[in-house]
């Protein structure tokens, strides 16, 4: 039979010989041995080069100093000391120096963003969650048992009316704005991804970042308040005004749980303050502008428009002259991409989704001067309020006075007597410069930076109106622990205001 050539035959000492194609075995074996050994030489071939090359570039080439991305100085190399070798901290500080300075950092960072962009499948129904997101527990008390904000406002401005304020058809084309219906969009599902507390929602046919918001006592901001409330003479004015973070307006109704009420918190806080402090009610006003371009999509800061529609109800409170937009010089900055690139972990439809940043100069600009100092009131130099930072399609909020760390001082051709200072965080930022028509003065501190003591300041410069401007994430969180200190700190110094060194 056919088969009989294949089974081995038996010798005569009943050992098997081994079949005629038994042999072919052992070299199908050396060929697969052979190919392997030759893919390994291919393999180290092409490697080494490729390892030389990253080695050059990650030597050779210059480190990154900042990330534009993430806003922020990169690490530094380490000082060397025997403590910091022996005990570890040393070696370990170059490693994070190595790593966090790669050349053309942000580059790689965009280019890896886009990459991971191009994985995996998203839907209306899906959710990345990154990090320890957890469900927000409502508060039990509803809006009409801890206050109307609203009605405190517009009690206190009855109050506080003075000659000049906005007239009566600013008003009404105002209110008349604010009556048109607004889309809800805590009513509507969207699709979004989820990472580090960050919530990034298709809305509208553009990408938004959202920062959640998870509550707090706000109990240092509303002992800081009332504490100066008592302490400073019963004609200056004091007011507050709590700005909502936007996921106010914008979270979708699918997550909706997993942030707070922001109007809840801030009327319950409000309702604690000390009679002769006026609550600014912004988060209603703002309420009716949520289809304008009131917060920005790319940045966790508001748009300079928001800032318009705050400023003005914060003039009507305070009862002085306010100027209607149509009478500011719009600036657009386009293909801004801010912060929550950075904060959603580099998504990229963040990055692919720019939006425009408009910014206003008011009418008498020419004629108010800018003042800059070092954060314990000592004169830097006289300069513009408006202003380029950087590249401005990544750092265009700091449009306004660059940056946190220094007061600032305008000086406005008005001459009501009027002299305001607006304790702040950086959403205060882009508020001063709507009120260049309603104070004589205006001076600019960041809570987290000042120096002088807030009460002596008040006294010494003459202040008559006190503004805490600041975000929801502010004053229920950790940066309102500041504010008890500004009471406190350098009491009793005499605070030198450089004014003559800036006058030209």
């Amino acid at each position: 039979m056919d088969n009989e050539q294949n089974i081995p035959k038996k010798t005569e000492s009943g050992n098997s010989t081994p079949a005629p194609h038994a042999g072919k075995k052992s070299f199908n074996s050396y060929k697969r041995s052979s190919v392997k050994q030759f893919s390994s030489v291919i393999s180290i071939l092409i490697m080494l080069p490729v390892f030389a090359i990253m080695m050059i570039f990650f030597v050779c080439f210059p480190r990154s100093e900042v990330s534009q991305i993430e806003k922020r100085n990169l690490a530094l190399f380490p000082e060397f000391s025997f403590e910091s070798y022996f005990n570890g901290s040393f070696t370990a500080g170059i490693n994070q120096w190595f790593t966090d300075t790669a050349p053309f950092r942000d580059d790689l960072k965009n280019n890896g963003n886009g990459m991971k962009a191009l994985f995996g499948i998203s839907t209306q129904d899906s959710v990345n969650v990154v990090g320890d997101i957890k469900k927000v527990p409502k508060k039990t008390k509803k809006p009409s048992e801890t206050g109307n904000v609203s009605q405190v406002s517009s009690q206190t401005s009855e109050v506080s009316k003075q000659p000049g304020e906005s007239s009566k058809d600013e008003s009404s084309a105002q209110e008349s704005s604010e009556s048109k219906t607004q889309k809800n969009y805590r009513e509507l599902d969207a699709e979004y991804t989820v990472e580090n507390g960050v919530i990034v929602v298709n809305q509208d046919g553009h990408y938004r970042g959202l920062e959640l918001f998870g509550g707090g006592s706000g109990n240092a901001y509303v002992d800081a308040l009332n504490d100066l409330r008592s302490t400073l003479d019963s004609k200056i004015r004091i007011y507050s005004m709590i700005i909502p973070l936007p996921c106010e307006y914008y979270t979708p109704a699918n997550y909706d749980s997993y942030t707070a009420n922001q109007k809840e918190y801030i009327d319950d806080l409000s309702s604690r303050l000390s009679d002769g402090i006026t609550a600014v009610d912004v988060d209603t006003v703002l309420a009716g502008h949520t289809e304008e371009n009131i917060y920005c999509r790319t940045d966790h800061h508001w748009m300079p428009l928001g800032a318009y529609y705050a400023a003005q109800e914060f003039a009507k409170a305070a009862g002085v002259d306010f100027k209607p937009l149509s009478t500011f010089t719009p600036q657009t900055i386009e293909g801004f991409v801010g912060t929550m690139y950075a904060f959603s972990g580099g998504d990229i439809n963040i990055k692919n989704d720019p939006e425009d940043f408009t910014y206003y100069i008011p009418d008498n600009y020419s004629e108010c001067k800018t003042d800059f100092y070092d954060t314990d009131f000592s004169y830097d130099y006289t300069g513009s309020y408006f202003k380029q930072v950087g590249d401005p399609q990544s750092n265009a909020y700091l449009t306004f006075f660059g940056g946190d760390e220094q007061i600032v001082k305008i000086r406005t051709n008005i001459k009501n007597g009027r002299k305001l200072i607006l304790i702040k965080d950086s959403y205060g930022n882009a508020v001063p410069g709507y009120l260049m028509n309603s104070f004589e003065e205006i001076y600019i501190a960041d809570m987290r930076y000042f120096q002088p003591n807030l009460v002596d300041f008040i006294d010494q410069m003459g202040i008559t109106d006190v503004l805490f401007a600041m975000v929801t994430y502010s004053a229920f969180g950790n940066n309102s622990y500041n504010l008890p200190d500004l009471l406190t700190q350098a009491k009793g110094q005499t605070i030198v205001d450089n004014y003559d060194k800036g006058e030209e």
